[in-house]
């Protein structure tokens, strides 16, 4: 080795060829190729919808201001909209699904770039967020109106950030949109939104910058945004705050202190779980933005501060809301909007104490291989044939068993809303509904809907069934469904068909809200 030269890090020059992925169009084209090859991934190996895929499918029978006081209908606005163009079918999920994970990825981009300056540091916050155990893995299956949150919640970020460093017009109205659709993505945006406040309450810097008389347009474009669904919600009287405390306290019959010691536990377990694997790896390969900051360092950007001042905020009063209401379910799909600008804080600590670009390319290689595995995996995980899991019910060979007794239109009534919106994706002419469904009003009845109703139930659950209708005592069908699975095998279920008067005030059923 010539004297004075230094030895280049093994592999530097592999790493190197991960260069242009750590830049904006680097990012486009990692998302736009990460959600093509999970997208195809999925519509390959399965027609049957997930449980939230077959909900947002029972709810999206129609274009209305509301569907259901626990959630906002935003999601399943953009489902009805992709159906008009792709039918019922799982591609139309697939589609709003897809499309969001890389919106998710360019938000984080974006929430990252005003944090930072730094487009090559805030494309590498934006491919890692794959490793988010949430992000790279159960929104592939799971998460409707949590993805939107999370997606809510980044563009908040990025123009709460742009706000305080050029309170200009555009800024004001880009603060509002973001904040609207966040109003109409999931309630628990409001976590996300109160910890923003109360961090920028707290550093009179950014009070002073907030202090701007232009910002009561942004609330107003938010609430404009809003307004159909809140004067839905004001003619069907809901009351969300009960609603949610219902849908919280499910299942809990301790009493209060122990069903809120257990929401606890749960809420402490999802936080960290939230970050998996991200943070560890995070955390090895830039292990100096993870170190306490040197009296001689420069201070902390008030980006980094607000960021971090707002996810403890809203942590703080999550865990405020678990011991008053006494709430034992809790699991990650509720930490997004506390945890999502996670990235944008860590990054924003990298770029001021491990700017080296060699870690930088180092986390990319470790997101492509992840990626890489997790399509393996997931297409693994296709091979189950139990038909008691989501994956394996054959509801393709179900609607085409119904086609051949008739039932291609009429109502229909699941006895779970797994059957009733997976049903709807096959026969796209039916009017479905279930017991389990959060609807508040009933799908309008179209003159063929009043023609037949059918109930269908899994095989042993008659008893559960004869509770939803009266039910013929001869008559009944039964259905055996069978179809191959992707790896071999088949699989297959059994199913029970009644047909029952229209008139019933069954077919005519009004869910729960």
């Amino acid at each position: 080795m010539e004297p004075g030269r230094q030895r280049r890090p093994l592999g530097a020059g592999a790493l190197a060829l991960l260069e242009p992925l750590a830049s904006w169009r680097g990012v486009l084209v990692f998302w736009a190729a990460y959600c093509l090859a999970h997208a195809l991934l999925r519509f390959s190996l399965s027609s049957t919808l997930s449980l939230d895929d077959a909900r947002a499918s029972e709810l999206a029978q129609t274009l209305a201001a509301g569907y259901q006081v626990r959630q906002p209908p935003l999601y399943e606005w953009l489902l009805w909209t992709s159906q008009q163009a792709l039918g019922t079918s799982i591609a139309s999920h697939l589609l709003v699904r897809y499309l969001l994970i890389f919106v998710l990825g360019l938000a984080a981009y974006g929430a990252t770039k005003a944090a930072t300056k730094d487009a090559f540091w805030s494309a590498v916050a934006s491919v890692s967020i794959v490793l988010l155990y949430p992000i790279g893995w159960a929104l592939h299956e799971w998460g409707t109106q949590s993805l939107l949150c999370a997606i809510a919640c980044l563009l908040t970020w990025q123009a709460v950030l742009r706000f305080q460093e050029r309170p200009t017009t555009r800024s004001v109205v880009f603060l509002g949109l973001a904040v609207g659709v966040g109003l109409l993505s999931k309630f628990n945006y409001a976590l996300c939104l109160l910890g923003i406040a109360a961090a920028i309450v707290s550093l009179p810097e950014a009070r002073r910058r907030f202090a701007d008389a232009r910002l009561p347009a942004a609330l107003a474009i938010a609430v404009a945004m809003a307004a159909p669904y809140l004067l839905w919600l004001a003619k069907v009287e809901g009351d969300v705050v009960s609603v949610t405390l219902s849908h919280l306290t499910e299942g809990g019959a301790e009493p209060h202190g122990a069903r809120a010691l257990a929401g606890l536990k749960r809420f402490a377990w999802s936080l960290p779980a939230f970050l998996m694997p991200w943070l560890p790896i995070v955390a090895l390969l830039a292990a100096p933005a993870f170190r306490r900051r040197a009296a001689a360092a420069p201070p902390a950007s008030l980006a980094e501060r607000l960021t971090l001042r707002a996810m403890v905020v809203a942590a703080a009063v999550c865990g405020l809301g678990i011991l008053v209401a006494g709430a034992p379910s809790f699991g990650e799909r509720y930490v997004h909007p506390i945890l999502i600008a996670a990235p944008v804080y860590l990054f924003a600590r990298i770029v001021a104490f491990a700017p080296q670009r060699e870690r930088g390319r180092e986390i990319v290689a470790v997101v492509l291989a992840f990626s890489c595995a997790a399509l393996v995996i997931r297409a693994a995980s296709f091979r189950e044939t139990v038909p008691t899991r989501s994956k394996a019910l054959p509801y393709e060979a179900l609607a085409r068993e119904l086609a051949r007794h008739g039932v291609t239109s009429g109502t229909l009534i699941g006895a779970t809303v797994r059957d009733a919106g997976n049903l709807r994706a096959f026969e796209p002419g039916l009017r479905v509904t279930a017991p389990d469904s959060y609807r508040v009003e009933p799908v309008p009845l179209r003159p063929s809907d009043r023609a037949s109703c059918v109930l269908v139930w899994a095989e042993g659950h008659l008893d559960y069934a004869r509770s939803l209708a009266r039910i013929p005592d001869t008559g009944n069908t039964r259905i055996d469904a069978r179809m191959p699975a992707p790896f071999g095998g088949w699989r297959q279920g059994t199913w029970w068909l009644a047909r029952l008067d229209p008139a019933t005030p069954a077919c005519r059923l009004v869910s729960r809200p």
